[in-house]
């Protein structure tokens, strides 16, 4: 299944293609992969915005069509190919491929829905979105390609079942177009358009709009998405333009629903670990993580969880209330360095290992319970770097800013953080750097 987005209606004009979309479907009309991504027209004005919701400024950083040629026909590799109105769709894919220097060794084929419909469904007229309401298909994303392209799967079967005798392909199927090309290669440009709360909440319609798999986050990338769900899931909940917020970060960084998906898991594990640093779970902390797991969709995830019972108090514990008291007042007369920081985070994890309590360890250095748990991911994290992978990529790219000579904000500006997580970042860089090797820079 293939489907374009365009500047117009004409390549003989100049028009250009900006979005694409491709989905490999079984004979059932059901989705096995699919590949979307917006495309910069060489710096072309993208047309009519109100029509495809497609601004100049979301395909400024988009790869261009000569950098996803090799990619779209790896994937229509061997395949019968559909589209609704495919002459449409071959005569801006001829031209692209042309401009782009491509001459194709053989046609490609295509059946059309459009021509297929007119020849077995009485409406008003065959246009996609009247074909699905016929058909009883639910049809979102109107003019999004991936959008299109999923209501067309779902379109087909019941055409082909309209035809009443088996229609055949009068044409092989176009192989070798890209010999020795991977599918998969090209760092797609996604969206999520159209999103709604629905029944399953904002991040379910999130996920529903975006390819079903694309790129891999990298470290920058999950990091910052990760910084933005730790704002957002604040109050517990998320609403339409945090989720807005949410899809314009992960199509940036190219992904799909998968990975938005293996994100939101592991944000999620990260708020139980830190939950668990201490060895004991309350029952404010369960359902703080209950709360973030309704409003990411996942409201049963946390559902074995139970507070654990209190423990009597040891002699110990007791002991060690008191023990580090001259460190703690050591360390809060300097407490702005990094060394007062990583001295007293290594002191909380070096607490919690005998047995503390967070309550005992925050009485004992003169802190609140709340940096307790900091110091305590920051200690951690200051030990074992591997812990937090996506923290350990973040500092590295700190500490090769630093090398470079940057300063903090133009790390900020260049890897879109926001201040406190760029702060943590060129903090973590300092201090890691300050061993010897510790991140293999």
């Amino acid at each position: 299944m293939v489907d374009l987005e365009t500047t117009g209606l004409s390549p003989k004009s100049g028009d250009r293609v900006i979005e694409v979309a491709v989905a490999r479907v079984d004979a059932k009309g059901r989705i096995e992969d699919e590949f979307a991504t917006l495309i910069n027209p060489d710096g072309e004005d993208t047309g009519p915005v109100f029509i495809h919701g497609i601004s100049n400024d979301a395909v400024r950083e988009a790869p261009r069509f000569t950098e996803i040629a090799g990619e779209l026909l790896a994937r229509l590799d061997g395949a019968v190919v559909v589209a609704h109105n495919a002459t449409f769709e071959e005569h801006f894919l001829r031209a692209e491929f042309a401009r782009a220097g491509i001459t194709l060794s053989q046609p490609l084929p295509a059946l059309c829905t459009l021509w297929l419909a007119q020849r077995t469904v009485s409406t008003p007229n065959h246009r996609l979105g009247t074909l699905c309401r016929h058909h009883g298909i639910p049809f979102v994303d109107k003019h999004a390609a991936l959008g299109d392209v999923r209501a067309t799967s779902a379109l087909l079967p019941r055409l082909l079942d309209s035809v009443g005798q088996p229609l055949v392909y009068g044409a092989t199927p176009a192989s070798g177009l890209a010999p020795g090309y991977v599918a998969g290669s090209v760092i797609p440009r996604t969206r999520a358009v159209q999103l709604r709360k629905g029944t399953e909440g904002w991040m379910a319609s999130l996920m529903a709009r975006l390819p079903m798999t694309a790129a891999e986050a990298a470290g920058p990338q999950a990091a910052m998405y990760l910084d933005e769900l730790s704002e957002v899931l604040e109050d517990g909940r998320i609403i339409g333009d945090e989720a807005k917020k949410l899809a314009k970060i992960a199509g940036a960084a190219g992904m799909g629903g998968a990975q938005v998906r293996a994100l939101n898991h592991q944000f999620l594990d990260l708020m139980l670990q830190a939950a668990l640093e201490d060895d004991a779970l309350t029952g404010a902390e369960i359902r703080e993580l209950k709360r973030a797991a309704t409003g990411l969709g996942e409201p049963n995830r946390f559902d074995h969880l139970t507070p654990t019972p209190p423990a009597a108090p040891t002699r110990s514990s007791a002991r060690i209330i008191t023990e580090p008291a001259n460190a703690a007042r050591t360390v809060k007369t300097n407490e702005g360095s990094r060394a007062d920081r990583t001295q007293r985070a290594k002191l909380a994890v070096q607490q919690q290992q005998r047995g503390d309590s967070r309550e005992q360890i925050a009485a004992a250095l003169g802190v609140s319970v709340a940096t307790v748990k900091t110091l305590l991911r920051d200690g951690r994290f200051y030990l074992n770097p591997s812990s937090d992978p996506v923290r350990c990529d973040l500092a590295r790219a700190a500490a090769q800013s630093r090398e470079n000579g940057q300063t903090q904000a133009d790390f900020r500006s260049d890897q879109a953080l926001s201040a406190a997580k760029a702060q943590e970042a060129w903090r973590d860089a300092a201090i890691l750097l300050a061993h010897e090797d510790p991140l293999h820079l």
